[in-house]
C-alpha cells in the first residue's frame, strides 16, 4: 500500500470516528429541567431571573435583580415559609423551568427576556383561572406564581433600592401633612 493511500484511509477513518460520536452527542442536547426537592443556594440566580422578569429594570430605577431579590426569596423560603407553601414554591420552580424547556428548549435562566415575559404572562393567566376556581373553598392554597410575585414586590419595595430609588424618600421626616398634592407620574412615598 502506498503511503498516500494509507494516510487518506486513516484520515477518513479517524474523521468518521470523531464525527459519529459528536452526532450522537448532539442528539441528546435537549435541555432537561431540574427537579428540585429542596431550595439550594445555586437557585438564587434562578430566583433573581424570576424577580427581574416580574420587576425589570427601567430608565427610572433598577430591577429586582439589582435589589438581590433571589437572596431575599431564599431567606424567606428557608426561615419563614410554612411547609405547604414551600412545597408549592418548589413545585412552581420546577413547573416554570419545565414549561420553559417545553416552549423554548432551554432553561428559564437562558431564555431571552421576551420569552421569559411571554411565559410569565401565560402563567399569570393560569394563576387567575386557578384563583377563580379556588373562590368559596374552605382552604385556599396560593398559586405558585402569586408566591413569586408577592415575594418579589415585597422584597423589592422593602429593599434600599425600592425605598430610595423606586419611591420618593425623605430620610428625615418633616411635619405631619394629612393631604399632600399628587400629580400623575409622581412616585409614591416610601414610609
Amino acid at each position: 500500500m502506498k503511503r498516500k493511500t494509507f494516510i487518506n484511509t486513516i484520515s477518513l477513518a479517524s474523521g468518521g470516528a470523531i464525527i459519529l460520536p459528536t452526532a450522537g452527542l448532539l442528539q441528546s442536547c435537549e435541555y432537561q429541567p431540574k427537579n428540585r426537592v429542596t431550595l439550594q443556594k445555586e437557585d438564587i440566580g434562578f430566583l433573581n431571573e424570576i424577580g427581574e422578569t416580574i420587576l425589570p429594570a427601567t430608565e427610572a430605577s433598577p430591577g429586582a435583580k439589582a435589589a438581590e431579590i433571589g437572596n431575599f426569596m431564599y431567606s424567606i423560603f428557608q426561615d419563614c415559609m410554612e411547609p405547604e407553601n414551600q412545597a408549592i414554591f418548589l413545585s412552581g420552580l420546577n413547573e416554570l423551568d419545565a414549561q420553559a424547556a417545553a416552549l423554548f428548549n432551554t432553561s428559564f435562566i437562558d431564555a431571552s427576556p421576551i420569552e421569559k415575559t411571554k411565559l410569565h404572562e401565560k402563567i399569570q393567566l393560569e394563576a387567575i383561572i386557578y384563583n377563580e376556581e379556588q373562590e368559596g373553598m374552605e382552604e385556599i392554597l396560593p398559586h405558585y406564581f402569586d408566591l413569586f410575585k408577592n415575594l418579589t414586590t415585597y422584597g423589592y419595595f422593602t429593599s434600599e433600592i425600592g425605598m430610595t430609588i423606586a419611591r420618593d424618600y425623605l430620610p428625615i421626616p418633616g411635619k405631619y401633612e394629612a393631604c399632600i398634592s399628587y400629580k400623575i407620574g409622581d412616585r409614591p412615598w416610601a414610609t
